[in-house]
């Protein structure tokens, strides 16, 4: 069985890295004059759902947070105030550091550990560590990555699959 550190810090470090590719060619776009930084930033694919900043901050957020509810390390605040390109940018790379910050080892034996998230919405929800990286970190990470790229995206960026799975992920033959 994989450890719940390679289930997650490897995998969301990768895909953070992505979203960092993905974000720059966002603002290429914007840069190329397509668009306002204030315009895409604020877009939303519907009304009730939340735009770019908050996608980016949601995925840092998700990967941050394993330190605290899974290896019970202190919690970094983040404001959550990104407003440009460079403020996201650094947001990923700032969450990126702090995950190269965990020990291998800080989730060895948490499999079975109980897992509580509390939030204002929708409440508490208990987990297993396993189930809390199976069922709740990687899935989540991965819809608010997902949401993010289909903003830019349906605005016209040019972002593909590759973009999203990483260049890397693939060894020509």
């Amino acid at each position: 069985m994989t450890s719940l550190y390679h289930q997650t810090v490897p995998v969301l470090t990768k895909y953070l890295r992505n979203l960092s590719g993905i974000i720059a060619k966002g603002e290429t776009w914007v840069k190329d004059g397509n668009q306002t930084e204030e315009e895409l930033l604020a877009f939303r694919l519907h009304p009730d759902m939340r735009g770019l900043p908050y996608q980016v901050q949601s995925c840092c957020n998700t990967a941050k947070f394993l330190l605290p509810r899974l290896g019970k390390l202190p919690d970094t605040y983040f404001p959550d105030d990104e407003t440009t390109f460079a403020a996201l940018q650094h947001r990923i790379a700032t969450t990126i550091d702090l995950l190269q910050t965990l020990p291998e080892h800080a989730f060895d034996g948490k499999e079975a550990e109980q897992v509580l998230i509390e939030t204002k919405q929708m409440g508490s929800f208990k987990f297993t560590g396993l189930g809390y990286v199976r069922d709740y970190t990687v899935p989540y990470f991965h819809f608010h990555l997902t949401s993010a790229y289909c903003i830019l995206r349906h605005l016209g960026v040019d972002v593909g699959a590759f973009d999203y799975l990483g260049r890397d992920t693939f060894v020509k033959v």
